[in-house]
C-alpha cells in the first residue's frame, strides 16, 4: 500500500486489510514522503500488529514506491492496495484460492464504487473470459489496479512498473501479463473503490490518457500482430463511441483485425456483436 498525504481515509483502508480472514501475510506500507498526519497513524497501527513493514522514501512518486513495496516482500504472491479503498474481508482468501487453483499468475475482481456522488461512472459488465480482456486491452484497462493479486516472481522477470509509464504504469503492466502469463477475474466485488477529486486519476485525466493511449496501440500490435498504421485504425475503431464510429469502419475492423487475435471466446464474439448493433442502430 503505497501513502502520500493519505490521512484522512488512511485508517479504513488499513482496517480492512487487517480484518482480512486469511491472515498469514505481510503488510507492507510504503509512505512516499507524506507531509500530513499519515506517518503517525501507520505508526500506531505498526506499534500494535507486527505484521504491517514501514517503508519510508522521500517522495519519488507512486512507480518508485511500488517498485520497491514489491521488491522488499518476502511473499509469493503481492496483493496491491490503495490507501483510499476498503478491502471486502475475505478479498486474499479468495484471491490466493483462486489463483493456486487454476495456476494463474494474476487474479482481478469487480468492484463497488462509492465516495463523491458527481464523480461516479458505474462499472461496466465484469470480463470473465481472457479473449476479451485481451480485446479491452486494445483500448482500455479493464482492471482496476487496486484488485490485484499477483506473482511476485513474474512481476520481477517482467520488469516491474514503469516510470515511463507513470500514471498509468498499471495498464502497460496488464498487458505483460497477458502475454507472458495468465489472468483470472472474481465477478464478485471484493473491493469498495473510492473516487474523489484528490484521486491521482482525477488529477493526472490528461497525462493518464495520453500515455494510456500509446499502450493501447502497443497491444493492438501485440495482440493483434498489425502494424503501425492498422494498429492505429484498429485502435480508432475500439475506441471511437458507436455513435460516431462508421459502420465502414467497424466491417473493416472486424474482417482484417479481429481474427487476428489469438485468444477466442463466446463472451468476446458476443460484445463484438453487442457493439456491432450498438453501431447500426445509432445512425
Amino acid at each position: 500500500m503505497p501513502v502520500w498525504n493519505g490521512e484522512k481515509y488512511l485508517a479504513g483502508a488499513i482496517d480492512s486489510i487487517l480484518a482480512q480472514t486469511w491472515t498469514d501475510f505481510e503488510f507492507l506500507i510504503i509512505d512516499d514522503g507524506s507531509k500530513d498526519r499519515s506517518p503517525e497513524i501507520i505508526e500506531t497501527y505498526a506499534n500494535k500488529d507486527s505484521r504491517i513493514r514501514i517503508i519510508r522514501l522521500e517522495h519519488e512518486g507512486i512507480v518508485i514506491a511500488l517498485n520497491r513495496g514489491v521488491a522488499e516482500s518476502r511473499a509469493e504472491w503481492i496483493a496491491r492496495m490503495d490507501c483510499d479503498d476498503i478491502a471486502h474481508p475475505q478479498r486474499l482468501e479468495c484471491q490466493l484460492t483462486a489463483l493456486q487453483s487454476s495456476g494463474s499468475d494474476l487474479c482481478h475482481t469487480n468492484i463497488r464504487v462509492f465516495g463523491d456522488e458527481s464523480l461516479i461512472n458505474r462499472p461496466g459488465r465484469f470480463i470473465r473470459s481472457q479473449a476479451l480482456l485481451a480485446l479491452k486491452l486494445c483500448f482500455s484497462s479493464p482492471i482496476v489496479h487496486p484488485t490485484v493479486m499477483f506473482r511476485r516472481e513474474l512481476f520481477l522477470k517482467l520488469g516491474g512498473y514503469l516510470p515511463a509509464e507513470r500514471h498509468a504504469e498499471d495498464y502497460g503492466l496488464w498487458g505483460k501479463f497477458m502475454t507472458h502469463g495468465k489472468i483470472i477475474g472474481i465477478s464478485e466485488p471484493l473491493l469498495n473503490y473510492r473516487v474523489h477529486t484528490e484521486s491521482i486519476s482525477k488529477q493526472k485525466s490528461a497525462t493518464q490518457k495520453s500515455i494510456s493511449d500509446q499502450i493501447s496501440l502497443r497491444h493492438c500490435k501485440e495482440f493483434m500482430k498489425l502494424d503501425e498504421s492498422n494498429a492505429l485504425l484498429a485502435f480508432a475503431a475500439l475506441s471511437t463511441p458507436a455513435k460516431n464510429l462508421p459502420i465502414t469502419e467497424w466491417i473493416w475492423f472486424i474482417q482484417n483485425c479481429l481474427p487476428k487475435l489469438e485468444r477466442k471466446s463466446l463472451e468476446m464474439f458476443a460484445w463484438v456483436i453487442s457493439r456491432t448493433a450498438r453501431i447500426i442502430f445509432s445512425k
